[in-house]
């Protein structure tokens, strides 16, 4: 397979509400490091990614946080008041340095416990079909509810699992595709939850990879401390 390049972006550009902290939640600290600077440090060490983009609410800050990174390039831009307008200010960014990476990977700033095989796997099948992304097959059972005259949830029937899989990150895109997507998406008003929903609604096929139970994403505080024990037990 020939050698192409892989930019990844990762929208730092959240405030964590749900976290009860004062704080972003990507700037966090678990064992005295920011949980941005663990999840960049696990996808550089892949090799696999040239440079990083970061659209950030704190582009000061973020800078001194990846100053203790060496040998990774990185360029940091102004985040957006959603999630895919700080992917979108990442994409223009490249745009206007004239930067054309061949593809394109997207992980959450807080999800730290990614593991370099999952990275790996991703980036391959992008590389092979044009765009992947990390995911779980759902293994609860799954209800459909309702309301009854009252406003109480009440199970309405079962919903089948067999097909239902959780995606995650990281996703991987040719960048040709994830820029039409996101050029469609503006166009259109469309707001999506992730980029792989942009790349669905242009007709696009989008594989799934599995990613291990660990790669969580960091949103409760309960999260943290199931992290640290995580990586405690990597030690």
């Amino acid at each position: 397979m020939p050698n192409r390049t892989t930019y990844a972006i990762i929208p730092a550009g959240g405030i964590g509400k749900r976290m009860q902290s004062q704080n972003p939640k990507q700037f966090l600290t678990i064992f005295d490091e920011p949980i941005l600077l663990h999840t960049v440090k696990a996808l550089a060490k892949t090799g696999l990614i040239q440079k990083f983009i970061i659209p950030s609410v704190d582009i000061v800050y973020t800078k001194k946080i990846l100053n203790h990174i060496e040998d990774v390039e990185f360029l940091i831009c102004k985040s957006g008041k959603t999630r895919q307008e700080s992917i979108k200010n990442a994409l223009d960014e490249l745009k206007r340095l004239n930067e054309e990476p061949d593809f394109i990977l997207i992980h959450d700033a807080v999800r730290v416990l990614v593991q370099e095989q999952t990275v790996i796997n991703v980036i391959n099948k992008a590389k092979e079909k044009g765009a992947a992304v990390a995911a779980r097959p759902v293994s609860d059972t799954l209800k459909l509810s309702h309301l009854d005259e009252n406003g109480d949830v009440l199970i309405k029937k079962n919903v089948s699992r067999d097909l239902l899989w959780q995606t995650q990150t990281p996703q991987v895109f040719a960048a040709k595709i994830l820029y039409e997507a996101y050029e469609q998406a503006k166009d259109d008003h469309f707001l999506g939850t992730d980029s792989a929903g942009l790349v669905e609604r242009i007709n696009k096929d989008v594989y799934l990879v599995e990613s291990p139970q660990s790669n969580i994403k960091i949103t409760d505080p309960e999260d943290i401390e199931l992290v640290k024990l995580y990586m405690s037990l990597k030690k």
